[in-house]
């Protein structure tokens, strides 16, 4: 059985609403799922880096969920990224740790999805999403995916809409068969 790994971080988890359903979906679906909820273990943003290294060694696929903020990924999951994928353990000349690791990266935002994909937004879907697709290449990993999910824009009741819970849903399919 496939180790999985859930990267989730929503920088304002009290205003979360698609990301927290995203997340309760997945371990529901995932048996085994190791959720590894940054904001609640990070508050203060000082990582764990050794503790965090040790659960991407143990998995054998990571998920990285997160809203997008300013067309990239949350900033608890930059920083994450940042320290967790150092040089000398993710890549560089004796950066090997994570070669051959699979990885999906899915992105959630408030804005429907046709200005991503047009490009009317000034940045479309692909651009976003190729970045995490780099950064995985260049520590060795095994890229299967990204998506960018939109209309999921949170209107202030907490609970999600017929629309917002099906797009939610497949959201989570594509995760699922994404990672096979």
């Amino acid at each position: 059985m496939k180790k999985v790994l859930l990267v989730a971080g929503h920088t304002y988890p009290e205003i979360s609403v698609a990301n927290k359903e995203i997340v309760k979906e997945l371990t529901a679906a995932i048996p085994g799922l190791v959720v590894d909820d940054l904001v609640k273990l990070y508050p203060d943003f000082k990582i764990d880096v050794k503790a965090e290294q040790q659960k991407l060694l143990d998995a054998d696929v990571v998920i990285i969920q997160s809203p997008l903020f300013w067309y990239s990924a949350s900033s608890i999951v930059m920083r994450w990224w940042e320290e967790t994928m150092s040089h000398g353990w993710a890549y560089g000349s004796t950066g090997t740790a994570m070669k051959g690791k699979k990885i999906v990266f899915a992105l959630t935002a408030g804005s429907p999805i046709d200005g991503y994909v047009t490009g009317d937004y000034g940045i479309t879907d692909k651009e976003i999403l190729n970045r995490f697709k780099v950064s995985a290449d260049l520590c060795g990993m095994d890229y299967l995916g990204g998506r960018l999910t939109g209309g999921l824009i949170n209107v202030g009741t907490g609970v999600l809409s017929d629309d917002a819970k099906k797009t939610v849903k497949e959201h989570v399919d594509w995760i699922l068969k994404t990672i096979g």
